[in-house]
């Protein structure tokens, strides 16, 4: 695991796209990595060791290119995914997940997603920028138990207050929802102050939520 993140992180610093996403579906092909071990703690570290606060505005085009590897990884691993919801017990149960608006940042809920649909549950990745009338019209057409909204910016944690109380006032508060994010990482009192029902932090999380249902 060790060498693989080694080697993972020399491609990914190079903006090696290629040698990235070859890495990866080798690693799955032969069974050395699981999808969320790819995740947690190959993708996951790899986002957050993105730094553009070096003051320089010809940074920033890094920090896409390095979005867009890690997008285009899990994107190119998906079939694995597919692969293994073959011999996962469906609970029919439904989770919207979605973006605040002007929240650009949707790579880690993108793997949130793939988590769920590893747990059994019916998945619908709404993504990145989304105005919160459109996540209710996503709630309204789907019937979901849970809704899951991702922050990664501090400072559109209003928005998703906003959301989250369109949501419950919509509803009548009958779906529960989840909030995560680097917003949340040192920020744990923001999840209640906004209206979140559960916090979710890791694939752990998730399987243990498909405990409780299956109780």
């Amino acid at each position: 695991m060790d060498e693989f993140k080694l080697s993972f992180m020399n491609h990914f610093n190079e903006l090696d796209k290629d040698a990235c996403v070859l890495l990866a579906l080798e690693a799955l092909k032969n069974n050395e990595i699981t999808i969320p071990v790819l995740y947690e703690e190959i993708l996951r570290p790899a986002l957050y060791s993105i730094d553009t606060s070096i003051g320089r505005e010809d940074s920033i085009w890094i920090e896409h290119v390095k979005t867009s590897i890690i997008k285009t990884v899990v994107e190119s691993v998906y079939p694995f995914v597919i692969e293994l919801k073959k011999h996962v017990k469906p609970l029919g149960i439904k989770v919207v997940l979605a973006c605040p608006e002007r929240e650009y940042h949707e790579v880690g809920l993108r793997m949130v997603a793939d988590f769920f649909s590893l747990n059994g549950y019916e998945a619908i990745f709404v993504g990145t920028n989304t105005p919160r009338e459109q996540v209710y019209y996503a709630i309204a057409s789907n019937s979901p138990k849970y809704a899951a909204i991702s922050v990664t910016d501090y400072y559109l944690l209003f928005e998703a207050q906003r959301m989250i109380n369109r949501i419950k006032e919509m509803t009548g508060g009958k779906v529960t929802v989840m909030v995560g994010g680097n917003a949340f990482r040192s920020n744990s009192i923001s999840v209640a102050k906004i209206g979140g029902d559960i916090y979710l932090n890791s694939y752990e999380d998730i399987v243990n939520l498909r405990a409780g249902e299956e109780k």
